[in-house]
């Protein structure tokens, strides 16, 4: 079988945008803190109780996947606390004993598919994700309208919003899961180049095309989800930091 191009290009075309989303909100979240209580250390908890439900995922699916894979931990952490002198910070952390690069690797990115599986379970079984989508492709522009007012008619609709946007905002791996994720993602890229260029486009068995097609079409479903949630939240963080702003320098 060949390789399964559009579920890649949806994922691609989903987590570039949410890289850069993620970035900006967490920007202009500690901007925002820092602006109404003035010291960084306390603006760093503000931020850090904010995003709680998302961390304790985090480290949660690290744990889990290390004990799945038969990996010692041994230091597990939740709380926030600066990197020395520099301007990282860390929400929370887990320590694992020697491992290898591929479990490593997997270790690294439990996070990832942790908070996509919690983001799509909400989306599907407590918002109804699906049968929105199926009745705005059906009716068009009526169809948004009566799914909006059907979306926000969900018992403690903005709760679970919340709770998508924490998770959402703490899944993506960290620098420290990357170091150990890198090498094997430069290896595989490698590794599929030289395939490539050595015997063009291999036939790839139709158990692995189902796989990595299913896989990514679960990640770009649940980053696309909380694109839409995440864009909600940026609209308020834009306002209250504008009018935090305006009165901050009229008051001077």
């Amino acid at each position: 079988m060949s390789i399964p191009w559009t579920p890649l290009l949806a994922l691609g075309g989903t987590l570039l945008p949410l890289l850069w989303v993620k970035r900006w909100i967490t920007q202009r979240l500690q901007e925002l803190s820092l602006r109404w209580v003035g010291d960084p250390d306390v603006a760093l908890v503000l931020y850090f109780v904010l995003v709680l439900p998302g961390v304790v995922i985090h480290e949660l699916s690290h744990w889990l996947m290390a004990v799945a894979l038969r990996v010692p931990v041994r230091r597990f952490s939740i709380g926030p606390r600066r990197k020395g002198r520099s301007r990282q910070v860390s929400l929370g952390s887990i320590q694992v004993g020697n491992v290898d690069r591929v479990r490593g690797s997997l270790i690294g990115l439990a996070p990832l598919l942790g908070g996509s599986a919690v983001i799509l379970l909400i989306g599907n079984q407590v918002l109804g994700i699906d049968d929105l989508v199926e009745m705005v492709a059906g009716q068009g522009v009526t169809g948004i309208v009566a799914s909006l007012e059907q979306l926000i008619q969900v018992a403690d609709f903005w709760l679970w919003l919340y709770l998508i946007f924490a998770v959402s905002n703490a899944m993506l791996p960290s620098e420290s899961d990357m170091a150990s994720l890198s090498p094997v993602l430069i290896f595989l890229g490698i590794a599929a180049a030289v395939i490539m260029v050595v015997g063009g486009v291999p036939v790839i068995a139709e158990v692995a095309v189902e796989g990595v097609s299913a896989l990514a079409s679960y990640l770009a479903s649940a980053f696309a989800l909380t694109l839409a949630v995440d864009l909600v939240f940026m609209v308020a963080i834009g306002l209250l930091l504008w009018l935090t702003a305006t009165i901050q320098e009229k008051s001077r």
